[in-house]
């Protein structure tokens, strides 16, 4: 075995076991992949254990993560971690049927398995929807490797060869002097055998590129390895790295471009028990973004026969996400339009109650008058009265009482209203609120529910004064002259101190001044 073929040379430390998956994912952390010569040099000895497992019956569950380093040095499935994977990107190496029984595969499963394990390590990206051929993703990759991996990469096992020898023979051609020589095999059974033909057009890999395609763009730029001696060109390119994953639009026009790719029409949506299509990757995405299909639908692909949520399709739930985002925002702003016009109406509805009050009011006046005119005495002696009317001086009407009295009357009054400031109730504010109306007087509009509703709508305070989140907290707040001038809260269950607090709080709030008395009520 040359050096280069060694696990060493593949990234592989030999003194302990280390599966193929930590190797990829090594690599991808250094923003590499796998050349194809590090790749077969793995990827042949796999070949050659698995032949031999089969022969003796055996089944297994082969990905990444069950291939580790042997003894020797060479890496083979580990039966320990031959398990039925959870990884996304390990159980995207088992073959359909594999997946559809659940359980373990025989050699046609494997051959499947090998070709979906070497294009991940040369590609840097699990095998599925959205995959790009391999030329796509490296210019330098033979052609010859394109057409291997087509014929293992096919769906259905039926037009999939078996013979895992001829896959290595056919690997070992690839890169003869980089891996270990497999026993001798008739390649020519990779295209056909005893009772099948291979299909290539059943395969999961892409077509090739018509006339005048352009191929999709990268998903992440793969830079040369930085020498060791310039560690700043080393971490400017992570930085360039991690600068595009994390650019989610980018990505997100990467992903949608590689879909694009695969004219084939293989997808099926089941909506409300009906099955829809099947369509490209191209018409599902344009389903998907016309919102007729959402994440919860179940998809399926024809072709491998994978059926499950979109949201739980790694390819399409970014775009049932999108979509879903679209939905929620076009639904926000139609509540806030039904909340505007809610709140028109409502400001309108005021001012008819308004002017029904004033007129009210203005009943109330005229009535108040008559009746005090009417209980008037009449036949007096106004001259014996301290308290007459001097109708002298030209039909002026004056008090008898001196300024004096008048004065200190008025003082009077101002002190009992000086006395509800800071301290006035709700219900006391609504019964002081003989506010005087004349006829023909114009005054200012009453604050808008938006504007009363404004100062109260951080309900942070709330829980700030100890209710919990069960507590049901009323307030009902009398505004005047920009200030809570009457102020009552009750709570659900009872609570004194949370009430304190709530009304300490609200009359400590500001509102636009307007000299008119406006009321509210606010539930937390």
């Amino acid at each position: 075995m040359s050096a280069l073929a060694s696990p060493a040379a593949a990234g592989v430390h030999p003194s302990a076991p280390t599966t193929f998956r930590a190797v990829m994912d090594s690599r991808r952390a250094e923003g590499r992949r796998l050349s194809l010569d590090d790749a077969i040099a793995v990827i042949v000895p796999v070949c050659v254990d698995l032949k031999e497992r089969h022969a003796r019956g055996e089944l297994h569950f082969v990905h990444p993560s069950a291939i580790a380093t042997s003894p020797d040095g060479l890496m083979r499935v580990s039966p320990e971690l031959a398990v039925n994977p959870s990884d996304p990107r390990d159980r995207a190496a088992l073959a359909p049927e594999v997946l559809r029984a659940n359980a373990p595969g025989n050699a046609r499963a494997s051959v499947f398995a090998v070709g979906a394990m070497l294009y991940e390590a040369v590609c840097g990206m699990p095998v599925g929807p959205g995959m790009r051929r391999p030329r796509d993703a490296n210019p330098d990759l033979p052609e010859a490797l394109e057409h291997l991996l087509a014929k293992a990469l096919v769906a259905d096992p039926s037009h999939r060869p078996d013979d895992l020898g001829a896959l290595a023979s056919a690997m070992h051609h690839l890169a003869p002097m980089k891996s270990i020589p497999p026993p001798d095999a008739d390649v020519s059974k990779l295209d056909r055998a005893d009772g099948f033909e291979v299909d290539i057009r059943l395969s999961i890999m892409p077509p090739e590129l018509g006339p005048g395609m352009e191929p999709p763009p990268p998903s992440i730029p793969q830079p040369i390895a930085p020498p060791a001696s310039s560690p700043a060109a080393a971490a400017a390119q992570a930085q360039a790295l991690a600068q595009v994953a994390r650019d989610p639009t980018r990505q997100l026009a990467v992903l949608k471009a590689r879909l694009e790719s695969d004219p084939r029409p293989r997808y099926v949506v089941n909506k409300e028990r009906m099955d829809h299509g099947p369509f490209s990757a191209v018409e599902l995405l344009q389903q998907i973004a016309s919102h007729k299909f959402v994440g919860k639908d179940i998809l399926r692909d024809e072709l491998t026969g994978g059926s499950k949520e979109i949201d739980e399709w790694e390819e399409f739930a970014p775009f049932a996400q999108h979509a879903r985002m679209h939905r929620d925002i076009a639904h926000e702003k139609k509540e806030v339009a039904k909340v505007e016009k809610a709140e028109k109406k409502a400001g309108a509805a005021k001012f008819i109650v308004g002017i029904v009050m004033a007129v009210a009011l203005v009943a109330v006046g005229v009535v108040f008058v008559i009746k005090q005119v009417g209980s008037r005495k009449d036949g007096g002696d106004l001259s014996d009265d301290p308290s007459a009317v001097d109708l002298s001086g030209g039909g002026s009407l004056k008090g008898g009482k001196k300024a004096g009295g008048g004065g200190k009357a008025g003082g009077g009054g101002g002190g009992a209203g000086a006395g509800f400031v800071g301290g006035m109730s709700y219900e006391q504010a609504l019964n002081s609120n003989n506010q005087e109306i004349s006829m023909g007087a114009k005054g200012g509009p009453d604050l808008t529910d938006a504007q009363l509703h404004a100062p109260m709508r951080n309900a942070a305070f709330i829980s700030g004064c100890g209710a919990p989140d069960s507590m049901k907290v009323t307030v009902r707040v009398a505004v005047k002259n920009g200030r809570a001038w009457g102020v009552t809260v009750s709570t659900n269950p009872p609570n004194r101190a949370v009430a304190s607090c709530v009304d300490r709080h609200v009359r400590g709030l500001g509102w636009p001044p307007n000299a008119k008395m406006d009321f509210f009520t606010t539930t937390y």
